[in-house]
C-alpha cells in the first residue's frame, strides 16, 4: 500500500452577524455587534491591552523556546505599543491548552500555539474537544524534517541496503522515537506502509531518551528531527538513512528524499491560531504581525542559533498544510490500529 497524496478542502472561515430589528421598523436591519459598529466607524482600537499567547508545551521546551523568539519580534511590530505576552499551560499533549484557547473570547487577546501533534494529530485520537479546523491559522513559525537514523557503525550504508535487510528479517529492525502516536511514530509507520515492511516501534519519553538508546545499542535505529539529528552526524555518531519530511536539507543529501518514492512527506511544525470566530480585521492585524515578526532577520538568526529551519506559511498555506497533516496522519494510525 502506498501513501498518495490527495487534494484536501481548506476550511473557509466567515463570520455571520447577527441580525435583529431597529425600532418598529421591519425592514431595518442591525448586522453589526458593538466592535463591529465601532470598527466600521474607524473607531477600532485594537489592541488596547496586551494579547496572550499560550503554549501547550513546558517552559522551555522547544516549542516554547521557538514561540518567545518570534514574539521577540513580533512585539516589535503591535500596533499602539501593546505587547504579546506568552503563557505555559502544558498537559495532555498540548491540547489543554487549545482548548483553552478555543473556548476564549474571540476578541483578539487570546492565541494559541499549535503544533503537528496538539492540532494535526491529537484529535485524531478522539479525545480532544476541538478538531484540526477549529480555530484561525495566523502563522506557520518553523518545520523540521523526520529523519530515519542509525550508528555510524549500522552495517547499512545507505537506505537501500537497510531496506534490503529489513525485508528479509520481518520485524527485527527496532526504531525508537519520542513518543507513541506523535509524528516521529507515524512519519515511520508511513514508511512502513510505502514499502511493505515490517519494523518494530520502541517509543521513549522524549527524543533525548531516544538518542540515548540509540547510542547504547538498545535500538537499531530513531526516527527525530533534523535539528535533533545534526550534532551526530557532524560528531560523526549517527548516520541519517532517510528524509521523510517535505523538503531536502542540504545537510543530509546523501540521505534518500522518500517524496521521491511516493511518500506525501511528514513534518514537524509550529505556527500561532487564533479562536474561529475572530474578527477580521483583528485577524488582518494579527497575521501582518506575525508575518512581519517571521520575515525580521532577527528571527533568522535567532532560529539559526539553535539550529530551527524557518518555514513561514501565511494563513492560507497553513491551514492547508494543517489540513495535509490532519488526513496523512489519521489515515497512517488507522492502518496501524490507533485509529478505528
Amino acid at each position: 500500500m502506498k501513501i498518495i497524496g490527495k487534494r484536501y478542502v481548506v476550511a473557509v472561515f466567515t463570520v455571520i452577524l447577527a441580525l435583529g430589528t431597529l425600532g418598529c421598523s421591519a425592514d431595518k436591519w442591525v448586522a453589526r455587534s458593538e466592535y463591529q459598529a465601532g470598527a466600521e466607524r474607524g473607531e477600532s482600537d485594537y489592541p488596547n491591552k496586551d494579547v496572550e499567547l499560550v503554549v501547550g508545551y513546558t517552559a522551555g521546551g522547544g516549542t516554547d523556546v521557538v514561540a518567545r523568539i518570534v514574539v521577540e519580534a513580533a512585539n516589535k511590530y503591535m500596533p499602539r505599543g501593546k505587547r504579546i505576552v506568552v503563557t505555559t499551560k502544558p498537559g495532555s499533549s498540548g491540547t489543554i491548552a487549545l482548548a483553552d484557547v478555543m473556548q476564549a473570547q474571540p476578541d483578539g487577546y487570546k492565541l494559541g500555539s499549535v503544533t503537528t501533534g496538539n492540532l494535526a494529530i491529537q484529535p485524531n485520537y478522539g479525545q480532544t474537544p476541538f478538531q484540526s479546523n477549529s480555530f484561525i491559522p495566523l502563522a506557520q513559525f518553523n518545520s523540521a524534517q523526520n529523519l530515519l537514523a542509525v550508528r555510524a557503525d549500522a552495517p547499512w550504508q545507505t537506505y537501500d541496503e537497510w531496506l534490503a535487510w529489513v525485508k528479509k528479517h520481518p520485524g527485527h529492525f527496532t526504531y525508537g522515537s519520542s513518543g507513541a502516536g506523535n509524528s516521529q511514530h507515524l512519519a515511520m509507520e508511513a514508511v512502513n506502509i510505502l514499502e511493505g515492511i515490517q519494523t518494530k516501534h520502541v517509543p521513549f519519553d522524549g527524543a533525548a531518551l531516544s538518542i540515548t538508546a540509540l547510542l547504547g545499542g538498545h535500538v537499531d535505529g530513531i526516527v527525530l528531527l533534523s535539528q535533533e539529528a545534526k550534532n551526530y552526524v557532524d560528531s560523526g555518531r549517527i548516520r541519517v538513512l532517510a528524509n521523510a519530511g517535505t523538503s531536502e536539507i542540504p545537510a543530509f543529501q546523501h540521505a534518500v528524499f522518500l517524496r521521491d518514492k511516493g511518500f506525501i512527506g511528514l513534518d514537524t511544525w509550529s505556527g500561532v491560531v487564533a479562536p474561529k470566530d475572530t474578527p477580521p480585521d483583528i485577524v488582518n492585524t494579527l497575521r501582518d504581525v506575525f508575518r512581519q515578526a517571521l520575515l525580521d532577520p532577527a528571527t533568522t538568526a535567532a532560529f539559526s542559533e539553535i539550529g530551527i529551519e524557518p518555514a513561514y506559511q501565511d494563513s492560507e498555506r497553513f491551514a492547508k498544510t494543517i489540513a495535509q497533516t490532519n488526513h496523512l496522519t489519521r489515515d497512517v494510525a488507522k492502518v496501524i490500529g490507533l485509529v478505528k
